[in-house]
């Protein structure tokens, strides 16, 4: 009962945050949750505390559906990456306000620092996972490199989906198609190099 009730806060809370952003008050998040100011904070003692849980959820969120079986079945390299890349950009596309503050405005972080620690870490573990995945399914020899990893979490970021979409007009299925033609030039770059013999 108390663990479904605190998942209804959190359902709530992210739905908030992404149209309202951080700037978000529990009395808004306890009238979305159905419940009184009073007990959203036996859930959650602090603002602070449940919008970091509301990000952090977020992006557990997507590390789940983009770890789901369907993309883990994924027959070769190209297939994973325009899959998880059509996931992470429709994710992103309904993440909001919230996940991109604490992700692009430092001055938010006032009070906010455990948020963005959520935010990076979960981050950093999906990229991770999505690369080392990627680099098996290509039968990449030995750790695929930083830099793979690193390309991957510039295009599949909110910045990426944010600049493509607003300052340059994209669609989402735009998006999609530069970010899975890049991702995919980087593997085979990536792999070219580690294939290539050393020098003696």
């Amino acid at each position: 009962m108390l663990e479904a009730r605190r998942e209804r806060v959190l359902d709530a809370a992210e739905v908030v945050l992404a149209e309202v952003g951080v700037t978000a008050t529990m009395d808004e998040i306890a009238v979305a949750a159905g419940i009184g100011r009073r007990t959203l904070f036996r859930y959650f003692p602090t603002r602070e505390q449940l919008i970091a849980a509301a990000i952090a959820r977020g992006y557990q969120r997507l590390d789940e559906e983009v770890f789901d079986e369907v993309h883990l079945e994924a027959d070769d390299p190209e297939e994973l990456i325009r899959r998880v890349l059509t996931t992470t950009h429709r994710v992103a596309a309904r993440m909001g306000k919230a996940h991109w503050q604490v992700a692009a405005d430092r001055e938010v972080l006032d009070g906010l620092g455990d948020a963005a620690a959520a935010r990076r870490h979960a981050r950093q573990v999906y990229v991770q996972r999505f690369t080392d995945r990627l680099w098996a399914l290509a039968d990449g020899p030995g750790r695929p490199p930083r830099w793979l990893a690193d390309t991957f979490g510039l295009l599949e970021s909110l910045f990426t989906y944010q600049a493509l979409r607003l300052d340059f007009g994209r669609t989402d299925t735009d998006i999609v198609e530069l970010t899975c033609r890049l991702m995919t030039e980087a593997l085979h770059a990536a792999l070219a190099e580690a294939r290539r013999p050393s020098p003696r």
